[in-house]
């Protein structure tokens, strides 16, 4: 009963609706919660959700391209401020914070415990692009603040599109090291290890905006509250994700 009072209270604008089809663009370092997240808003709402899922700069131009859609949550509150300032954006709520960190594999880094250490080695390092993912320019701030920024950026030797494509490199062992989402390293645990970051490393905020294309503004209004909800904000911390403060 319990669940039932809850999900009337979440999805009560879409329950008595005809089913509708949204389209939400998310970045692809989310996309465990997110599918979870789907799965219930769609089992509660009748309504179907198809997600598009790449780096926040990737799904950034793909909107811009079709202008069409209903929700975007890139990984980085950024990408929200951009399509607002293209009147795109009807309504805009952080979720969770999406921390990078420097992840390092333990079989290669027995002996790094500091930026220092891992200036020092031979390990490889792999980053996101800065044009095509949330956690980029975060990951470029990072070396930079480490003050190891030159030796460090001589070790990288890949930048990806995606944090889920960088973190499989990093579990492949097609690079030793890579500045990754703390969701994604945290569910690793066993494999890697965080670096202390640097004091000043950007913290950003996986951030949902409903768009003002949506052929369906109040069923995506409700995925929009739902996502931003208590329930839906638990879904992203049980991955690691850190609460907003």
């Amino acid at each position: 009963m319990k669940k039932i009072l809850l999900a009337s209270s979440l999805f009560a604008v879409s329950t008595f609706a005809q089913a509708v089809d949204l389209h939400l663009y998310a970045g692809a370092g989310l996309k465990v919660p997110v599918d979870q997240i789907i799965q219930q808003f769609e089992k509660e709402t009748g309504n179907k959700v198809s997600v598009e899922y790449g780096g926040s700069g990737q799904i950034l131009a793909r909107y811009k391209t079709v202008n069409q859609g209903d929700l975007f949550l890139p990984g980085s509150e950024d990408y929200v401020e951009k399509l607002e300032k293209l009147g795109k954006v009807s309504a805009q709520a952080p979720v969770v914070l999406h921390v990078p960190v420097m992840a390092v594999r333990k079989d290669k880094g027995e002996n790094i415990n500091s930026f220092k250490d891992l200036a020092e080695s031979n390990l490889r390092l792999g980053i996101g692009d800065s044009k095509a993912m949330a956690l980029g320019k975060g990951a470029e701030k990072m070396l930079e603040l480490s003050g190891y920024g030159k030796e460090l950026n001589d070790k990288i030797v890949t930048k990806a599109a995606t944090v889920k494509q960088l973190m499989l490199y990093l579990v492949n062992g097609d690079v030793d090291a890579a500045v990754v989402g703390r969701a994604g390293a945290w569910k690793m645990r066993n494999k890697v290890k965080m670096l202390p970051i640097p004091k000043g490393t950007p913290e950003e905020k996986v951030t949902i905006a409903l768009l003002s294309t949506s052929q369906h503004p109040k069923e995506a209004q409700a995925l929009f509250n739902f996502i931003k909800s208590q329930q839906g904000v638990k879904y992203f911390t049980d991955e690691g994700f850190l609460p907003l403060p």
